[in-house]
């Protein structure tokens, strides 16, 4: 079992990677790695210390407005606090539309331009390609 940001991930028998999100163990994590108390967490919270404790066993979740303030409080995104992986963003802040369009279609020509790109294989992988059609052509 291997934990990362409030995500679990188990490996099954077969290898298959399963992962579960904990909200719990994410802000027990992030509590704990700032030294900050239960008490501590739910005074700048405005909440109960066994509210806190609840949050952090998964008995309770946070109602959104307690979400946004424990992202703030973490100095994290609201993403990173629900489990979404990190894609990356372009703001187009102050940008025209005619901008805006060139943004995009720089955008999507890098996609299909990696998109397009063969992938030279190493002489190891090579080798064990080879193999794999020998094996196959028997």
């Amino acid at each position: 079992m291997q934990v990362t940001l409030g995500i679990i991930i188990l490996t099954g028998k077969w290898g298959i990677d399963l992962e579960i999100y904990d909200l719990g163990l994410l802000i027990k994590k992030l509590r704990t790695e700032r030294k900050i108390t239960q008490k501590q967490l739910a005074n700048l919270l405005g909440v109960a210390e066994a509210t806190v404790c609840k949050y952090e066993n998964n008995t309770s979740i946070p109602p959104f407005e307690t979400l946004r303030s424990i992202a703030g409080i973490f100095n994290i995104s609201m993403d990173e606090l629900c489990g979404m992986k990190h894609q990356g963003t372009v703001s187009t802040h102050g940008l025209s539309e005619m901008q805006i369009e060139t943004v995009k279609s720089l955008i999507d020509a890098y996609r299909l331009k990696n998109a397009q790109t063969v992938k030279k294989l190493t002489q190891e992988q090579f080798a064990i390609l080879g193999q794999i059609v020998a094996e196959l052509t028997k």
